[in-house]
């Protein structure tokens, strides 16, 4: 398990509180998925990494809105380091954007679908909801053809 071991500290290194899970999505059988099946051929595994949201300022909507918007940069940080760490290895590796094309028709997005398949929560209504934290979580993905 040396790959998750080297995935796990680079996360560590940006935060405490995250969600780590591996999905193979060539054997899937998912709407948004099968939307971008040109794109999984080429980069059939993800790496989900969710952080969650600070407890404390959930609840108001300012101060959410910049939580969200750190825990974007924190993510974007490590599924760009990640990534890199992945082609130095050789391997192909695409970190996902966020973006509100890659949201299905119930406005859940790409990273919470494959969320969803790595087992790390459960859609419902208009999110993904972990057991720990309900719908709290700012996720990010990484596409690769390694074989993790």
């Amino acid at each position: 398990m040396k790959c998750e071991n080297v995935i796990r500290n680079v996360i560590e290194g940006e935060c405490e509180d995250y969600f780590l899970g591996v999905v193979d999505l060539s054997q899937i059988e998912n709407g948004i998925v099968e939307k971008y099946s040109s794109l999984i051929a080429e980069y059939p595994r993800a790496i989900s990494i969710g952080i969650t949201m600070p407890y404390k300022v959930v609840e108001k909507l300012q101060i959410e809105d910049m939580a969200y918007n750190e825990t974007n940069c924190q993510l974007k940080y490590i599924t760009s380091h990640l990534s890199s760490l992945l082609e130095q290895k050789g391997y192909r590796a695409l970190s996902v954007p966020k973006s509100k094309e890659m949201n299905d028709d119930s406005n859940v997005s790409f990273h919470e679908v494959v969320a969803n398949l790595a087992d790390m929560g459960e859609i419902k209504k208009n999110a993904l909801i972990t057991p720990e934290v309900g719908s709290k979580v700012n996720w990010g993905t990484i596409l690769t053809n390694a074989p993790i």
